[in-house]
Formats: structure tokens, C-alpha cells, sequence
């Protein structure tokens, strides 16, 4: 399993963006190293990193498997530097993983031989788990994906609730070319979900690995990730656009039949970006977007955002947002617990 093919074209090809922060990118390097399946190449497409970062990260190339490519093109973006990678890539199958993250020693040989069994499939979902303080936690309840708990993926998508991450899965590259399917540069976050829900609308098959888990999904608080970015206004613009994408996306296919889970899925937008009180001009944005797509959910959600607007003269600001969205928050709360107790017994 470990020998390269006669072609010299390796069995896999692991595509990751990155941007400075080249101690965890370091690390990342190292974990895919650590890898006890050899025959690989790593496609590690830089987003426009300091000469620091590249100096720092240049005696990885030593290993003839480490590709170091810079993005020439616009926009700037992982979405940007994915495609490239695609465009590059020479393995049969293709893992996207993010460059602060962690693969165990079995990650890429053990998602190759369960693909390699399954001939009839495009790509299979492992189940991840996540990476605190350096340490791989197999046993963590929540921030983990990959696992079979959904009734139903597309919804689980629609709702934001991202039953799979596309680090969680290995894809069959034929497969992807022949969907043709590329990243979306317009999204700014939200890509993987985007992804992910129109591989499955290209009718891309695909199954659950029942193992143990094998991606580790890092754990931070920094004022260079997506999540502390998400409230700026390039953000919400990107937000407002996926939404838009989503409802057409998901109406073309199956009409208003997951309408209801799209607009869960703003919902759980809304309460990300609004932690404490809310920007009026982006949530009547949103509420217009909802109400073009189903009039019904729009006016519902109008009726939230503006009872907000005026609890917010007599309340805290965070408990004018909670109290018109509380039924929702409930729901979400059920949803997390009922997901987590469905996992337990694969642990």
C-alpha cells in the first residue's frame, strides 16, 4: 500500500492552503509526515504569507512530497488557493485539510483503503475529532463531525449544522472533475458547507466510515481567524450572498421543500454574528432575503428582528436578541444534545 505506482504519480493528493502562522502550519506539516502511509504529495498552496513564514516553512521542500505553491491569482482566499491546488494536484484521490489542524499517524491510509473497497462511491466521511493545546481529543462532545447522526444531510447543511467538513472526507478526483466542481471565491466562510452540499446535488455518492477518529480539528481564539472576523462588513456581505445561494441552490432542486431549514440556517447566522446586539441595517438585509424566497419565514423573521429593536430600549442588548429568538435557541439547544447523545455509542 505504501509503494508509489510506476507512473511516479502519487495515490493522494493533500491540498492546504495557509497564511502565516508558520509554527501551526509547521505542525500540520509534521502530523502529515508523521503519516505511515508514504505515497502522497502535499499541495501546499501559500494565500501571500511573510518571506518569515516561507523562510520558516522552506526545509519542508527537502521532502520531495512537499509542494510549496504560491497563489498568483485573485482573490485572495483558501477558496482561491483550493482551486489552484485542484489544478495541480496529480493524486488519484484528493483530501483538502487546513494548515492549523492535525491528521493522526493512520489518517491517509486508512481513508484510502476503506475508498479503495468502496468502488462505487465518489468520496467517504470520516469522523474527526478536535485538537486543544496540542492535544488530539478522540472523546470530545461537541466541534466534531463526520459522524452518521443526520436523518438527512441536505438538511443538516441548510441548517448550518454541517454534518461533514470536507477535511473529514477523501474524494475520488475523477469524480470531482467530471462534477466540475471548484470553490466558490465569493465566500468569505460557510465554503465547506457550499461545497459539500453541491457535491451531493451533483449526484457524488458517497458513505460514513464507522472508525475511530482520524482528523483533528484545531481549537483557537485568534484575532486572525474566520471566526473572530465574522462580523466585519466584507463578512456580512459574504453571509447575505451565501444565503441568497443557498435558497436558490436548494429551490432549483427540490422547491420550497427545505425552505424551512434554510431559514434555520439564517437564523444561525444571526445569532453567530449578533453575540450581543444587532447591526439594524444587516438584519433587515437578511430579513428581506428570507421573506423573497418564502414570504411565510420572512415575516416570521421580521417579527423577531424588530421585536429585538424594541426590547432593546428597555432590556440588555443580548437579552432583546434571545428572548424573540427563544423557541429557535430551544430547538438548537434539543438538536445539539439529541446529535451528541447518537454519537456517544461510536466513541
Amino acid at each position: 500500500m505504501n509503494e508509489t505506482k510506476e507512473s511516479g504519480q502519487p495515490i493522494v493528493s493533500l491540498i492546504m492552503p495557509f497564511f502565516n502562522n508558520k509554527e501551526l502550519v509547521g505542525k500540520m506539516i509534521d502530523s502529515i509526515l508523521a503519516n505511515t502511509f508514504e505515497d502522497w504529495e502535499l499541495l501546499a498552496i501559500d494565500d501571500g504569507s511573510s518571506e518569515e513564514t516561507l523562510a520558516y516553512l522552506s526545509h519542508y521542500t527537502a521532502d520531495s512530497r512537499v509542494k510549496i505553491i504560491k497563489r498568483e491569482t485573485t482573490p485572495k482566499g483558501a477558496q482561491t488557493c483550493r482551486n489552484l491546488g485542484m489544478a495541480h494536484a496529480q493524486g488519484q484521490y484528493w483530501m483538502f485539510v487546513d494548515s492549523d489542524d492535525y491528521l493522526t499517524p493512520a489518517c491517509i491510509g486508512t481513508r484510502v483503503e476503506w475508498i479503495e473497497k468502496r468502488q462505487d462511491l465518489d468520496f467517504m466521511v470520516f469522523p474527526s475529532a478536535v485538537y486543544i493545546n496540542d492535544v488530539f481529543e478522540p472523546h470530545a462532545p461537541e466541534d466534531i463531525f463526520g459522524y452518521n447522526v443526520h436523518n438527512d444531510d441536505l438538511k443538516g447543511f441548510a441548517r448550518r449544522e454541517l454534518p461533514f467538513i470536507v477535511w473529514s472526507n477523501i474524494y475520488r478526483a475523477d469524480s470531482l472533475r467530471k462534477a466540475h466542481l471548484l470553490w466558490d471565491t465569493k465566500l468569505l466562510s460557510l465554503q465547506d458547507a457550499d461545497y459539500n452540499v453541491h457535491a451531493i446535488m451533483a449526484g457524488l455518492r458517497y458513505e460514513y466510515a464507522y472508525v475511530a477518529p482520524d482528523y483533528g480539528y484545531r481549537i483557537r481564539h485568534s484575532q486572525g481567524s474566520v471566526s473572530a472576523k465574522i462580523c466585519t462588513p466584507e463578512h456580512f456581505k459574504s453571509n447575505l450572498y451565501a444565503s441568497v445561494k443557498f435558497f436558490k441552490t436548494y429551490q432549483e432542486r427540490f422547491g420550497h421543500k427545505y425552505d424551512r431549514f434554510i431559514y434555520e440556517g439564517v437564523l444561525r447566522l444571526y445569532n453567530r454574528v449578533f453575540s450581543n446586539g444587532i447591526n439594524k441595517q444587516y438584519a433587515v438585509e437578511m430579513v428581506r432575503i428570507v421573506k423573497k424566497y418564502n414570504r411565510f419565514y420572512g415575516t416570521i423573521m421580521a417579527l423577531q428582528v424588530f421585536s429585538t429593536l424594541f426590547l432593546e430600549k428597555i432590556l440588555p442588548k443580548k437579552l432583546a436578541r434571545q428572548i424573540p429568538m427563544a423557541l429557535y435557541l430551544f430547538n438548537l439547544d434539543k438538536r445539539k444534545k439529541n446529535i451528541s447523545k447518537r454519537i456517544k455509542p461510536i466513541f
